[in-house]
């Protein structure tokens, strides 16, 4: 179903110059070819006051893999007005539509880098991924042997894409709830992203288990991904890294996954570790994400809770799961009751997620329920948390 928003072709050029505007980019034939990309992909949305498009956002249609599970998501980007048109309510407007179609068209989640978290937890989003910065001055690095099988191949982002894309699908950055990167995807990137380089590790079968994604600047070297799949790669590419010496002042890694790994260094003092927020989410489709929801539990018994979503109403009520023999069971009343415990749809998504419990919400003031209801709901829930190495 299309929206009223949603727009055609037809107003291609205008978005665009919306966008130059509002994040006060200039011109380019670099930068018109990715917006491009991404508008042709993408469900544009916008609203005209007198015939200029005066607000707009992207709803980008993805896949992602959640713990073996694939649901439809749509990231949220390039939300954008004019401003002398800002705090009039077009954004949220778009915003309420956006999730209204996702609705409707069985998407199940949605993403966003939020320009301010406060904002977006209105609709219904909440921080579910973070990024770990790893930063090492160029005099201090540790010497790594490479592996003494396999060996170390650099290349372009473009060239890679064929060689790499196994290893990424293999990996934590697209099981944990990231992106199924579709092929137009990897393209985008390359275009985004010239500057971007690739070394993989390729082992004695020919069989590539490890990549890094990197940049180099006159200071720093910046690995922006960094997959291996076996202790080789992991010691071999490392030792790539390492290798290029006091050429730099310092090298970082960027990683997705926000679990601390400074323990693996010899000298962890040697490290500047900072985790920073990186990417929100939400639950489009309850019902939907229910059925197909990854348990930690095979079987057990009906547990009921309530849900708050002032955005999606087809949301809020009363849900009880139950699964029998890997079956699941779900039973809906729109009317919500009072001996359960209760949550917003933000709350909700962080604890499914492996993001922050509801134990653990409870114990920082966050939710208001009985203690032992919560465990309950707690050991059914995924414990990993998430993983997005993407932005959009």
């Amino acid at each position: 179903m299309k929206s009223r928003f949603v727009l055609d072709q037809s107003a291609k050029s205008a978005l665009y110059d919306l966008y130059l505007y509002a994040f006060n980019k200039s011109d380019s034939d670099f930068r018109k070819q990715f917006w491009s990309t991404r508008f042709d992909h993408g469900i544009p949305y916008g609203i005209y006051e007198n015939h200029d498009l005066v607000s707009g956002l992207f709803s980008m249609p993805y896949k992602v893999n959640f713990h073996g599970q694939a649901f439809l998501m749509n990231g949220i980007t390039d939300v954008m007005s004019v401003p002398e048109y800002s705090g009039k309510g077009a954004v949220g407007t778009l915003m309420k539509t956006a999730l209204s179609d996702m609705y409707e068209n069985d998407v199940v989640l949605s993403y966003l880098a939020p320009f301010s978290f406060a904002y977006y937890r209105k609709f219904g989003y909440e921080q579910l991924f973070d990024h770990q910065l790893y930063q090492i001055d160029g005099d201090k690095l540790p010497r790594v042997r490479p592996s003494k099988t396999g060996h170390v191949r650099r290349t372009s982002l473009a060239k890679a894409i064929p060689l790499i894309q196994e290893a990424y699908l293999s990996s934590p950055l697209s099981q944990n709830g990231g992106l199924i990167r579709a092929d137009w995807w990897w393209h985008y990137l390359t275009e985004k992203h010239p500057e971007w380089q690739v070394a993989y590790f390729e082992d004695d079968q020919q069989t590539v288990t490890g990549y890094l994604i990197y940049t180099r600047t006159a200071d720093e070297f910046h690995v922006q991904e960094f997959v291996h799949l076996t202790p080789a790669s992991y010691q071999s590419l490392l030792s790539f890294v390492f290798k290029h010496g006091a050429g730099y002042q310092s090298y970082t890694f960027e990683n997705a996954n926000p679990n601390y790994q400074g323990d693996l260094l010899a000298d962890p003092y040697a490290l500047k570790v900072t985790t920073q927020p990186y990417m929100m989410g939400r639950i489009v489709n309850l019902q939907a994400f229910l059925a197909k929801y990854p348990f930690a539990q095979t079987d057990f018994k009906p547990v009921s809770f309530n849900i708050l979503d002032e955005t999606l109403e087809q949301n809020q009520g009363t849900w009880t799961i139950s699964v029998t023999a890997g079956k699941t069971g779900i039973e809906y009343d729109s009317e919500l009751k009072e001996a359960v415990p209760t949550f917003t749809i933000q709350q909700f998504t962080k604890a499914v997620f492996g993001y922050r419990s509801l134990a653990a919400q409870r114990a920082f003031g966050q939710i208001a329920a009985d203690a032992e209801k919560l465990a309950k709901l707690d050991n059914l829930f995924i414990q990993q948390k998430p993983i997005l190495a993407d932005y959009f």
